[in-house]
């Protein structure tokens, strides 16, 4: 006995016996050209992102380079800038220096010239420097203000000095007097054995025990003149120069 289809298969049957090819291509390529949208809007988008990227990257590059070349230009200038500054320092230190030789030169001309003038002056018949040579005596005895001392010459001013040693022995004592109303003997011994060894004269006075000794060569003078008023006469050697 033969059984009847159910109404199951019978739309089963009726929808394979309804399939239309053409209905199913259209659907494949609606689904075809989605995925292409899809893809190419995907590519666009990584080209898009690629591209930003990529200027970013040639931003970056570009400041870093830029900071390479700034750092490496202020380098380069602080190390001329330092070069020049030294080289403006040492020319200006040579020529400060180069000036202060020439009146250091000037200077020692001078006093070679004053030296010379000295020896001239300081001859034995000179009256000038007979009298200063009292006076000499005179201020080294004030200073010491010794009841006894010595007195060294040169030996060309020996015979002079023993012939005013009365004398000055006097005239201290009557000077001190005057000044400090109180009275002051000192008793010179000349030095006949001992001298002094140039040809500039003056006078050195020692206390009896030698211990305290007062210069008044006309050398030593000189020379502690030069050194206590150096400036001033830098200043009347060169009054426009700073």
């Amino acid at each position: 006995m033969s059984q009847q289809p159910t109404e199951a298969q019978k739309a089963s049957s009726s929808n394979v016996t309804s399939y239309q090819p053409g209905i199913v291509e259209l659907e494949n390529s609606k689904i075809i050209r989605s995925i292409w949208k899809n893809t190419f809007d995907k590519i666009l988008e990584i080209k898009i992102s690629n591209k930003r990227e990529l200027k970013e990257m040639k931003e970056k590059i570009m400041l870093e380079e830029k900071k390479k070349i700034d750092q490496t230009y202020s380098r380069k200038y602080n190390e001329e800038f330092t070069k020049k500054k030294i080289e403006v320092s040492t020319a200006k230190n040579k020529a400060n220096l180069d000036k202060m030789n020439i009146k250091n030169e000037l200077v020692q001309k001078t006093v070679d010239e004053t030296l010379e003038k000295l020896k001239a002056f300081a001859k034995p018949e000179n009256n000038s420097y007979k009298k200063l040579l009292k006076e000499l005596i005179l201020e080294c005895m004030v200073k010491l203000l010794e009841k006894e001392c010595f007195v060294k010459v040169r030996k060309d001013d020996l015979n002079y000095v023993q012939s005013i040693i009365k004398e000055c022995e006097s005239e201290f004592s009557k000077l001190m007097e005057k000044e400090t109303k109180r009275h002051y003997e000192c008793k010179l011994n000349i030095l006949d054995d001992e001298f002094i060894e140039d040809e500039y004269g003056g006078v050195v006075l020692m206390s009896k025990d030698k211990k305290i000794l007062i210069n008044n060569g006309l050398k030593d003078r000189l020379f502690l003149t030069k050194e206590k008023h150096l400036p001033e006469i830098k200043k009347m050697l060169f009054p426009m120069v700073k």
